[in-house]
């Protein structure tokens, strides 16, 4: 069980992070995504701290973890490399994990890494562009996305328009001061992190080969990208692909049906 209560920085690794535990019962990790900002997940740790302690956290110079102005390089390995030093700062041995987008990534790279630590895994939506037979089909629809927002707003706009894009209408459930941590940290988003998470693919051999519960989840309302990508997934690790409801982002709008996933998952 962690030490580690309420709000806390924990150093885990070469990362100080932005850590946040709450609840009681079974430890799930929640991994963010663009912006990799815990406090996306607030509701959502709010239904599972009902039944599990939740860990989450903002992953290294992102939101209100340390920043290093001169920090211009990263990968998934590194992230989750991040999220295994963490469970060790935390004390903690073995615990469910769920991310979505890129923190589905990121969690999948930290359960193929050291899969006796996990419990079970829960992959939302995973933005895996590696798997896509036409990742530039995939670019073509984000590009003019930030492309706008940067014309409008610089790097912070860029930022924001990218993420509500991903979040459709639930967008609107953003809290402001997430908003305003991803706008203060775009040049991390955009610059550091955007080229770096792309290229990254798992093994096939290493999916088939996984012995813990694996849960791929694809939302009701999301881009064909994201399906293909979540099916790749399911595909070569031989289970089943789950809908939810909502969209991209659905934690936000649907954080009841996203909680009793994750705890199916985890148990």
């Amino acid at each position: 069980m962690s030490t580690v209560k309420g709000v806390s920085l924990v150093a885990a690794g070469s990362a100080r992070l932005h850590v946040e535990l709450t609840g009681q019962g079974p430890e799930v990790l929640l991994v963010p995504g663009a912006g990799g900002d815990a406090g996306q997940y607030t509701e959502l740790a709010k239904v599972l701290a009902q039944s599990h302690t939740v860990v989450s956290y903002d992953r290294r110079n992102n939101a209100r973890s340390p920043q290093q102005p001169d920090w211009a390089e990263t990968s998934i390995e590194q992230q989750a490399g991040d999220v295994i030093a963490l469970l060790d700062a935390l004390g903690i041995d073995r615990c469910g994990v769920y991310g979505n987008s890129t923190g589905a990534v990121i969690a999948l790279a930290a359960v193929l890494r050291a899969p006796s630590r996990f419990s079970g895994a829960v992959l939302h939506e995973p933005a895996l562009l590696s798997v896509l037979a036409d990742p530039s089909d995939a670019m073509a629809s984000i590009q003019p996305v930030i492309a706008a927002g940067v014309q409008e707003g610089g790097l912070a706009g860029g930022a924001e328009a990218f993420v509500r894009f991903a979040a459709g209408e639930a967008s609107a459930l953003l809290p402001p001061d997430v908003v305003e941590r991803l706008r203060a940290n775009a040049r991390i988003l955009l610059e550091v992190e955007f080229g770096a998470f792309s290229g990254w693919k798992p093994e096939p051999q290493a999916l088939a080969a996984l012995k813990i519960p694996l849960t791929v989840l694809s939302a009701e309302e999301t881009a064909p990208f994201f399906v293909e990508a979540a099916t790749w997934i399911a595909g070569h690790a031989g289970v089943q692909l789950d809908k939810v409801p909502g969209g991209h982002m659905g934690f936000l709008d649907h954080p009841l049906e996203l909680a009793a996933a994750i705890r199916a998952a985890t148990a």
